[in-house]
């Protein structure tokens, strides 16, 4: 039961980054200039991250509740494309503003933390299977 909160949590703020990102896009598209597909690509890596994403917490939240190191597993392999869809929108996107480079240094943290209680939950499994 210790990443079932911790995920309840990222779920809220996984929405509202992905809200503040399609909004920010929104403005980028409309103000600032974009060189061929760039912005079309980037809102295509947006949605397939949001896919991801929900596939990551959904597993985590499964993996959790139903006490199944396999569910988990993947959250935790998972978490990684994560982490590197964070850094492209805080570092690698045409246009990074200061709220995208914020809100991804808070999506990193929830990343970093999922993580390490995803590892002592899979070591309470083990644990509990003996």
């Amino acid at each position: 039961a210790v990443v079932s909160t911790q995920s309840t949590g990222n779920y809220y703020y996984f929405a509202l980054f992905f809200l503040v990102q399609i909004l920010a896009m929104a403005w980028k598209g409309t103000v600032l200039p974009y060189a061929g597909p760039t912005l079309a690509a980037e809102v295509s890596l947006l949605l397939l991250y949001a896919l991801c994403e929900a596939i990551r917490l959904y597993l985590g939240n499964k993996g959790n509740l139903t006490e199944q190191p396999f569910p988990t597993v993947v959250f935790l392999l998972l978490t990684l494309p994560m982490t590197m869809a964070y850094v492209f929108t805080m570092l690698l996107q045409t246009y990074v503003l200061h709220l995208d480079a914020i809100m991804s240094y808070i999506g990193i943290g929830f990343c970093g933390l999922e993580f390490i209680l995803g590892i002592v939950v899979l070591l309470q499994f083990s644990r509990s299977d003996i």
